[in-house]
């Protein structure tokens, strides 16, 4: 079973391998949660462009046992 740690590095590693999908200026973490059916999801949000105040999060959902990433959503923030 992988820990908290280890499951951010998946997150991280899975937007490298999409960078050319995916916006990766100024990444940050910005939540952490063990889901009770043995997945972490780990929300990161990016710039949408250099110096942009904007902001996409993404939740990824990843399996604890293997690390493997099973999805990715757009996290929508409440207003």
């Amino acid at each position: 079973m992988i820990d908290v740690k280890a499951a951010v590095r998946v997150a991280l590693d899975y937007t490298k391998e999409f960078s050319e999908f995916l916006p990766t200026y100024s990444v940050r973490l910005e939540e952490t949660e063990f889901v009770d059916t043995g997945y972490w999801d780990i929300t990161l949000s990016f710039q949408e462009e250099p110096f942009s105040a904007s902001r996409v999060y993404k939740v990824f959902h990843i399996d604890a046992g293997t690390g493997e990433v099973r999805s990715m959503k757009v996290r929508e923030l409440a207003r």
